[in-house]
């Protein structure tokens, strides 16, 4: 720094250069099975194996074979001096699906008649799964389910996630959601819904519903914006993602009550909901609650 004038630097390159070592890209993933290496035959080498349940989180450090993945579970690595292994793929758990269900098969003592012909169906259809790039389109390809990458998320504080109340007809997240949003409306709100109908007396559109031409609800829908849509006496109705964001953005926690065939679409958006599935009432509490309404239960 105290030097001056005409500075000249003189680069000799070195005679021994070796190239910098790649460093793989460490990927967070969510285990949607469980995983328990000492009851896998394919393991190389099952004390390497790293057992994990279902919910997991798993860090993947190497993926360079195709097979095996080297990873640590979320939490374990400063208890783990070495990364385990750890099945990969779809097309890989196919096929270990595929052998678990034939030596399960072979165990079962030989029967005749249809009964042979039901066996005889199943492992046909089992052996359809090891030629997973053919039918990538098949139901059985959705059924096996393998890992999904994540992303460590801080969320906002003036940025609340919705909340999506998941359950089968008639288990009462419908009326979850209206509790919630009289009960604590300064911090519960419903996503304004859009609609083709036309205004009724004394409502206000933007409050009641966004109401909009056909042309445009159509627009919306083919543009992937309606998290759901469907029709009411010629009348087509939706929530889009727009109308969540409005409330969103004024602080408070959007709440929805959505079929579980919407969870993609809103998986796959920018809102990151919390998911919670409400548990349907036993029968015995069903048919009473019915039987309060005067409805038959079937």
């Amino acid at each position: 720094a105290d030097m001056h004038g005409l500075l000249t630097f003189v680069l000799i390159p070195s005679t021994h250069s070796r190239p910098a070592p790649v460093k793989e890209n460490v990927v967070h993933v969510k285990a949607h099975f469980d995983y328990d290496p000492s009851d896998d035959p394919y393991v190389p080498c099952r004390e390497l194996g790293l057992s994990f349940q279902k919910g997991d989180i798993l860090h993947i450090i190497s993926q360079s074979d195709p097979n095996w993945w080297q990873a640590y579970r979320d939490g374990d690595e400063d208890n783990q001096p070495l990364a385990g292994l750890v099945p990969v793929g779809k097309s890989f758990q196919q096929q270990r699906e595929a052998m678990k269900q034939t030596i399960e098969e072979d165990k079962e003592p030989e029967k005749s008649g249809k009964l042979w012909c039901a066996k005889k169906n199943k492992r046909k259809r089992k052996k359809l799964l090891y030629n997973s790039h053919k039918n990538d389109g098949d139901g059985d390809n959705e059924e096996i389910l393998t890992y999904e990458e994540m992303a460590l998320y801080h969320q906002p504080a003036n940025r609340k996630r919705p909340i999506a109340l998941i359950g089968p007809t008639g288990c009462g997240q419908a009326e979850l959601r209206q509790r919630l949003l009289n009960h604590q409306p300064d911090r519960f709100a419903g996503a304004v819904p859009h609609t083709t109908r036309s205004r009724r007396e004394g409502e206000q559109s933007g409050r009641d519903y966004h109401f909009v031409s056909r042309q445009t609800f159509e627009a919306e829908q083919a543009a992937g914006n309606l998290i759901e849509s469907g029709e009411f006496e010629k009348n087509q109705y939706g929530t889009s993602t727009d109308s969540v964001r409005q409330v969103i953005n004024t602080g408070k926690i959007c709440v929805l009550c959505l079929h579980t065939q919407v969870l993609k679409v809103l998986r796959s958006s920018d809102l990151k909901p919390y998911i919670i599935f409400i548990a349907p009432p036993s029968q015995e509490r069903l048919r009473a609650l019915l039987a309060k309404d005067n409805k038959n239960p079937k």
